[in-house]
């Protein structure tokens, strides 16, 4: 810059520069003068040390691209980065992968260990996963426990697979942190451009079905993205819509599968299971909503509306000098995180009259596992209220005779899976019958669900089991069809 000052020219320029070793690096803002005048000229120099300035800078612009606390790429990196490689598989005939990595079970970690240890681990698990990628490779951390990684130049979707094998075995490898030895495993999710999308929003969604659907294999594991995972996507959005729907306008309704004796044949309770009417597919099982009802939370007033209805009912199977058959109710691990339980079942039993002893609560071993203390006083407090408790499905989970012990179960449902081929699989048989005997010593009683046949019933017989449930008895059957079995029972002599 020139100017005139007093006669004088005066020339002004500054310059921003750099100083010092990698590592001690300052910044100096220069601005250099010079003056001219008739005796000559003369320059001044003058420097200001905008060090701190330049490191907010540069701290300030890595932040916006990158994750603060695994330095890793974050979000928005990742999505230029996979713009550039669309830019380049078009120009030729390459492929990219686009995967999404979740931690499974880190909550479990976090939640009893605190979130400083669930960070550092997070910061072990980039460390990780940047040591099994190539330089070419983005590995971004999307938030929480999920990680993305961009493979680009793939000849095809299959040479992924490779890569997946060596990822996922270094990350079952134990991590260290604050001395304690952590394990883990991840489910993924794999999207390939150009096949299952043209743009970052659309690769990423379809890598996210495909995660979800590796956890529903049990995790540890990888699903490559295909359309029946949209085709369900679609479908679980709509059935969410529905159920919320259907519970306003009072489109379910339960049905009952009876339960009885084996050594007498009395008909001594029934299960409730609900079914849905839906106004355009008919009749539809659990089967096919139960998991979305869980998973949008739906399954709280759901089970609040069965046990109220069950319980209801169940009163109008009391004839006079009897108290009718025992109604078994299927209970949610949600219930017990977010409903409360306990008024849920007090409401029922006060507004329907019925007496607790003949209300069943069905736990499903996950329940029992899961916050064990807080589980534990809940399922005393339903004790003492006087409902009885069974176990679900025994046997496919976490069985352990310490919380048999511990939460004063009144019986064990032995699973179908071990029932169904029981008269034809010596390995069933034996594990049918190590569980009876393993509840007679600790003074429970035992039920099989799905008996289907005579063969079956007279081994269930000769291992002492104590109830049964199955097709070979009954189907499940709508209220009124329940009331008129009952009273062919209850004219038979065979209920109790």
């Amino acid at each position: 810059m020139i100017s005139r000052v007093d006669g004088c020219e005066m020339i002004t320029h500054t310059l921003v520069t750099e100083f010092g070793p990698v590592g001690a690096t300052i910044w100096l803002e220069l601005t250099y003068r010079v003056a001219m005048v008739e005796e000559g000229c003369f320059g001044v120099l003058v420097g200001r040390d905008i060090t701190e300035r330049k490191q907010a800078e540069e701290k300030a612009n890595f932040l916006t691209h990158h994750d603060a606390l695994t330095r890793l790429p974050n979000h928005l990196l990742l999505q230029d980065r996979l713009n550039q490689a669309i830019a380049f598989a078009d120009r030729g005939t390459m492929k990219f992968a686009l995967m999404v990595i979740d931690l499974d079970r880190f909550k479990t970690i976090n939640d009893s260990l605190g979130h400083s240890v669930g960070d550092r681990l997070l910061v072990a698990v980039a460390k990780r996963l940047l040591e099994c990628t190539r330089d070419t490779d983005t590995v971004c951390r999307q938030g929480g426990d999920e990680f993305l990684i961009l493979l680009p130049n793939l000849a095809d979707s299959d040479a992924s697979i490779t890569f997946l094998g060596g990822l996922m075995g270094n990350l079952l490898k134990p991590f260290h942190v604050d001395e304690k030895e952590l394990s883990t495993s991840v489910s993924v999710g794999i999207a390939i451009y150009p096949d299952d999308g043209a743009d970052f929003e659309s690769l990423q969604k379809k890598a996210d079905m495909a995660m979800y659907r590796a956890k529903d294999a049990g995790r540890n594991t990888y699903r490559f993205f295909n359309e029946e995972m949209n085709d369900d996507a679609v479908e679980r959005l709509a059935m969410n819509v529905g159920l919320r729907r259907g519970l306003e306008l009072g489109q379910f309704e339960l049905y009952y599968q009876p339960q009885l004796e084996i050594a007498s044949g009395a008909l001594i309770g029934a299960e409730a299971l609900i079914r849905w009417n839906h106004p355009e597919l008919g009749l539809v099982l659990p089967g096919r909503f139960i998991s979305v009802a869980e998973e949008s939370g739906l399954i709280v007033p759901m089970g609040d509306w069965v046990l109220r209805e069950a319980c209801r009912e169940a009163v109008r199977w009391q004839q006079p000098g009897t108290l009718g058959p025992v109604v078994a109710v299927n209970l949610s691990a949600l219930q017990f995180k977010r409903g409360d339980i306990e008024q849920s079942v007090t409401q029922a039993l006060e507004q329907s009259g019925l007496d607790p002893g003949r209300l069943e609560l069905e736990l499903t071993e996950s329940i029992l596992i899961g916050d064990t203390e807080n589980v534990l006083a809940t399922v005393k407090r339903l004790k003492l209220m006087g409902v009885k408790l069974s176990i679900d499905d025994f046997g496919t989970g976490y069985s352990s005779l310490s919380y048999l012990k511990r939460f004063e179960v009144d019986k064990l449902k032995i699973d179908q899976s071990f029932i169904r081929d029981l008269a034809t699989d010596s390995e069933d048989a034996a594990i049918v019958r190590a569980v009876i005997q393993m509840a007679r010593s600790l003074g429970l009683r035992t039920i099989a669900e799905g008996v289907e046949s005579k063969q079956v019933l007279d081994h269930l017989r000769i291992y002492h089991c104590d109830e049964a449930q199955g097709y070979f008895y009954s189907r499940p059957m709508p209220a009124e069809a329940f009331m008129t079995y009952l009273d062919s029972h209850l004219a038979a002599g065979t209920s109790k």
